[in-house]
């Protein structure tokens, strides 16, 4: 498992190199492809829009955790279709190669410095600290789901430097998860901060394996011994909004479900609850995984079900939509707590 641990928490370096690599260079020489969705999108947004940067982070992800578990090839399955502009997007064998692909879709200095961060070999130091003995896990009963760059429209505000005061890069985060094929249930975690600390990063990482669970960061983090903080979508609904609020919660709205998602593993909030059904399985996969090392969980807004994973094959994005919204947490009491809520209301 720990083998499987370090491809993923590679992979997810892969995007996020992707990603810095979009903020270097004059200004004039940064360009993202942006293309709108269509019927690919979320559907809380009248227009919902990917980047190259998505694309080829998904792709870089994906051939990271295909070479190193070639029998999970038929399993990786990711938030974005690998075409954009009529381009077909993968790794190639070669920098060059990929560099030459690219440029067929945006100016020769950007597609260098994104091919050059997809074959660049991922440099994370969490890596090295990860236990040695983490117990085995049938990987041939494993799929995979990936949400590349979560935060897209604040991915391309912070690139472009256009990003509203509080919102921005910071909110970007890597979302990678394993989970049982025969159950559904989320297994190994990573979410990756690419931005944070002026670009230097941060990755969070959990293993939930029927009894057994770890979790681990890539640096030392004490959270708030109190908290009262709840996270939710700038497109909840008010009274649930003015219910919380009612009950002297701290109510925030910070953008990008992922962000919200690892400000709930972190601590930084007690709780994240959505009633809508605006995420999606490759949003909640990895986190998901982590939250239950950390004796969470991630359950149906409507139901309290845990959420679970192993959908069937499907053209048609919003099959994997979390249909009934969510509701995210770290321990059972903080649930508890807001379900007596919602239940006195």
């Amino acid at each position: 498992m720990t083998s499987l641990l370090v491809t993923i928490i590679n992979a997810s370096e892969r995007a996020a190199q992707i990603a810095r690599s979009c903020c270097e260079g004059e200004p004039d020489e940064t360009k993202l492809l942006v293309t709108e969705k269509g019927s690919d999108g979320n559907s809380r947004f009248d227009s919902d829009f990917k980047t190259l940067a998505d694309v080829l982070a998904q792709e870089a992800a994906r051939h990271e955790i295909k070479k190193s578990f070639p029998g999970l090839s038929e399993h990786v399955r990711g938030e974005e279709r690998a075409e954009i502009d009529g381009v077909t997007i993968s790794i190639k064998d070669d920098c060059n190669e990929t560099k030459k692909m690219l440029s067929a879709v945006v100016p020769e200095t950007a597609a260098e410095r994104m091919a050059k961060a997809a074959h660049a070999e991922p440099c994370c130091r969490l890596t090295a600290t990860l236990p040695g003995d983490l117990p085995d896990v049938d990987q041939d009963n494993l799929g995979i789901w990936i949400d590349p760059i979560d935060g897209t429209a604040e991915f391309i505000a912070g690139v472009c430097g256009k990003a509203k005061e509080g919102h921005g890069l910071l909110h970007v985060t890597v979302l990678i998860g394993a989970y049982s094929r025969t159950t559904g249930e989320p297994v190994l975690g990573v979410i990756n901060q690419p931005f944070y600390n002026n670009g230097k990063g941060r990755v969070v990482w959990g293993l939930c394996l029927e009894d057994k669970t770890f979790h681990g960061t890539s640096e030392d983090f004490t959270a708030p011994e109190q908290n009262n903080m709840v996270l939710m979508s700038s497109a909840e609904k008010p009274e649930i909004k003015a219910m919380f609020e009612k009950n002297q919660w701290v109510v925030k709205t910070p953008p990008g479900a992922g962000y919200k998602l690892l400000s709930v593993a972190l601590g930084e909030a007690a709780l994240y609850t959505m009633s809508l059904g605006t995420t999606y399985r490759w949003d909640t996969c990895g986190p998901h995984a982590i939250l239950k090392a950390k004796g969470g969980d991630i359950v149906s807004h409507t139901s309290s079900l845990p959420l679970t994973y192993n959908d069937p094959p499907n053209e048609d994005p919003q099959s994997f939509c979390n249909s009934e919204g969510i509701t995210a947490f770290c321990h059972r009491e903080v649930f508890e707590l807001a379900s007596n809520l919602a239940t006195e209301s």
